[in-house]
């Protein structure tokens, strides 16, 4: 079963959840609510926590209102061994991001989430001002997002039978390096295979949604080693900062949903 993170393991690992007051100098038209006060309306609708992190911030006392992004679990999917969908909240209470609901995907075999991003499931964006009641809001996007859910596991299994040639492979990873480029990196080592399951065949094929993962997996988690021009070592860091994760995920869902259809 899947393990899911308590009220104190959030406390640690994203304070800024439970600010009990916006950041200072909010104006007027700015709609306070916590995002523990969303949360608590999440969890009466069956969705756990499963991983949290939030940003950083160089000014001081701003760490406990920055961004912060929570992946969220139904019940119904605590079980799962395979793809499972996902909600991800992502707030701040210092203006620098509205209440943002996403359709996730996470991938068990190597603990690392997908962010779905399509003109079918899309995502929500829910402003700090406005008239409308933003906890409806917040039902309203699960809703569609649980209801989208099939949908997006079935498009996963047909990129699973899409085969891609190593000349594909190679494209592919040539648009994924320009997310986060750096000197002594080439983008055919975004490729590489970090388990067995996603080796390629005798000829250098791999389905489409292997190598998908295996682009996200060496972005996102980095340790990719290469040398400068300079003849430096280099070795790629991991991504941290919540906004670099939204755009890298989001991008590559789009990235593959592009070959999909060639």
């Amino acid at each position: 079963m899947t393990s899911t993170l308590s009220r104190d393991d959030l406390r640690t690992l994203t304070p800024s959840v439970f600010a009990a007051t916006p950041w200072q100098g909010m104006s007027e038209s700015y709609r306070f609510i916590p995002t523990a006060d969303v949360l608590d309306l999440l969890e009466g609708q069956g969705f756990r926590v499963t991983s949290a992190r939030q940003s950083r911030s160089r000014i001081e006392g701003k760490a406990d209102f920055t961004r912060h992004m929570l992946r969220l679990r139904h019940d119904s999917f605590l079980d799962a061994s395979d793809e499972v969908p996902e909600v991800v909240l992502v707030n701040s209470h210092d203006r620098s991001s509205a209440y943002r609901v996403f359709s996730g995907v996470f991938r068990l075999v190597c603990e690392n989430g997908m962010i779905v991003q399509s003109s079918d499931f899309g995502s929500f964006s829910i402003r700090h001002s406005g008239s409308r009641d933003l906890f409806a809001q917040v039902r309203e996007a699960t809703a569609r997002i649980m209801e989208g859910a099939p949908a997006i596991l079935n498009r996963i299994e047909a990129w699973k039978q899409t085969i891609l040639p190593r000349k594909d492979q190679l494209i592919m990873a040539a648009e994924a390096f320009a997310l986060k480029p750096i000197d002594g990196i080439k983008p055919s080592f975004l490729l590489t295979a970090r388990r067995e399951a996603d080796y390629t065949d005798s000829e250098g094929r791999r389905d489409l949604w292997r190598t998908t993962n295996c682009l996200q997996e060496n972005l996102i988690r980095g340790g990719l080693t290469g040398r400068s021009e300079r003849g430096r070592k280099v070795t790629t860091r991991s991504v941290k900062a919540v906004d670099a994760d939204l755009r890298i995920n989001r991008r590559l869902w789009e990235l593959a949903e592009t070959f999909s259809l060639n």
